[in-house]
């Protein structure tokens, strides 16, 4: 199965996550993988995260609130064979680009997340992804459409409740979102922010190397 459009030009898309934090790429993957990543989630026990109630930091200038369905397994498990057959593709296409990106040595993303934005009620609200993210980390709009936004701190530290938006796009099904993460450039994590479904449910693939997978739902202790 083909896994990447003829026109994803991935050296483009490193250098501007590198110097930049961020790439967004309107036409990444082929519609038959699409298809079949969808057809993938569709058989996961998802289970919600409700972070709207519980937030994350709560109570803190960078308090996160956010509420989506979610089901993360490890690279390799039997649950997301297509989701590791996509991990292992991306890795083979950063192989002949070392040579520019040695940061990328070793990279693979090590966790596979589906998410499903059901409704105006999911989100993310303004955040960085977790330091414990390794060198690149990337989402795939499967279904759906929703608006990324992009901001940037107007303090040091950063706080979230004090931020100005710098860009924004719409992902729509096929496109990908690449992001900095410690060990690549500067290792400065952007601060996005995803917007309720414009076309709902929405559903995605993030791709991230971790030491350890994120628990569900049922086992995180809330606040």
């Amino acid at each position: 199965m083909l896994v990447f459009r003829d026109t994803f030009d991935l050296r483009d898309v490193l250098e501007r996550t590198r110097v930049v934090g961020y790439a967004f790429v309107a036409s990444a993957i082929t519609e038959d993988l699409r298809a079949a990543l969808v057809e993938e989630l569709s058989r996961l026990p998802l289970e919600v995260g409700d972070h709207e109630r519980y937030p994350i930091n709560q109570d803190s200038p960078n308090q996160v609130r956010q509420l989506h369905e979610r089901a993360y397994r490890p690279l390799g498990h039997e649950d997301v064979p297509i989701g590791s057959e996509l991990c292992r593709a991306l890795t083979e296409l950063v192989t002949p680009l070392l040579h520019e990106y040695p940061e990328l040595q070793g990279w693979q993303p090590s966790e596979i997340g589906y998410q499903r934005y059901r409704d105006t009620h999911d989100r993310i609200s303004p955040h960085r992804d977790r330091v414990s993210d390794q060198t690149l980390s990337v989402t795939f709009t499967l279904f759906g459409s929703a608006h990324v936004r992009v901001h940037a701190p107007e303090t040091n530290p950063p706080r979230y409740d004090r931020l100005r938006e710098i860009d924004a796009f719409l992902t729509e099904p096929g496109t990908a979102m690449f992001l900095r993460a410690p060990g690549f450039g500067n290792g400065v994590q952007i601060i996005h922010e995803v917007d309720p479904p414009l076309v709902a449910p929405r559903g995605i693939l993030n791709l991230r190397k971790r030491e350890t997978i994120l628990k569900p739902p049922s086992e995180t202790r809330w606040r």
